[in-house]
């Protein structure tokens, strides 16, 4: 009687470690097959949100009141203002509007603390280290650029002075609002022909804010600094301006 020959373990063992090899090398392909894709489609979907969000992330802060991409750049600065605000003395009441509505918020809301000459800078003081303290001790100063401001030689010495601090601290805390009828080339002499200069140069190096442009208000209020000093780091919301207040800037501006 002839007895069954009995299997070889050794060639079953190497058999089976052999699928099991393939197989888990089969698996493995298939998730890089499945996973690479999708991890490349993701990774391409949020660059591209990420690109749009930031070209369009004014209208993200209009729509959302969120600043994407924006942070306290000014954190652990001793900082005292929001804002300090510049004008021509021709342009105050403009002025004086824009610092009410930069101040008032709407009802349990908290406004933006603002500096104005005007109104902030103790009687009896040096004017050159007033301005000087509010420039640097302000998270932005905004520049109402008119005709009447760059005429003015104490209003282009703020200009140059928070220019030149924006470039010492690599910062852009400087806000220009250039009025629509601004003409560098009008009223040129010897004294304020430097100045032009330079606010040429600026107007062509950096971004600025067009007065009655589409949006102008908004675009002010993006580029105001996200925390407020008097909110303590609260995000109230913005408020927006009203028609009637709206037009009395616009009203203004035509007639100056």
């Amino acid at each position: 009687m002839q007895l069954a020959k009995r299997p070889n373990i050794q060639f079953l063992s190497h058999y089976c470690t052999w699928t099991a090899d393939k197989a888990a090398r089969a698996l493995v392909g298939v998730f890089l097959q499945v996973s690479v894709p999708v991890f490349g489609g993701t990774m391409l979907v949020v660059i591209l949100t990420s690109v749009l969000v930031y070209r369009c992330r004014v209208n993200v802060f209009i729509k959302f009141n969120i600043h994407p991409f924006n942070v306290d750049e000014c954190e652990g600065e001793d900082m005292r203002f929001d804002a300090f605000v510049c004008c021509a003395a021709l342009d105050d009441q403009v002025a004086q509007t824009v610092v009410r509505c930069l101040e008032h918020s709407d009802p349990g809301g908290v406004g933006y603390k603002v500096c104005y000459h005007a109104r902030d800078f103790l009687p009896g003081c040096v004017i050159m280290d007033s301005i000087q303290f509010a420039i640097e001790h302000s998270k932005r100063v905004i520049c109402l650029m008119s005709n009447e401001f760059v005429r003015s030689e104490m209003c282009m010495l703020e200009f140059l002075c928070a220019w030149h601090l924006n470039i010492d601290r690599h910062k852009h805390r400087l806000i220009v609002i250039k009025w629509p009828d601004l003409d560098l080339d009008d009223d040129l002499d010897s004294i304020n022909e430097s100045d032009r200069d330079n606010m040429r140069l600026f107007l062509s190096t950096y971004t600025y804010i067009e007065y009655g442009s589409h949006g102008w208000w908004q675009h002010l209020l993006y580029a105001m600094p996200v925390k407020r000093l008097a909110s303590n780091g609260e995000e109230p919301e913005h408020r927006e301006l009203n028609n009637q207040e709206e037009q009395l800037i616009i009203n203004m501006v035509d007639n100056s």
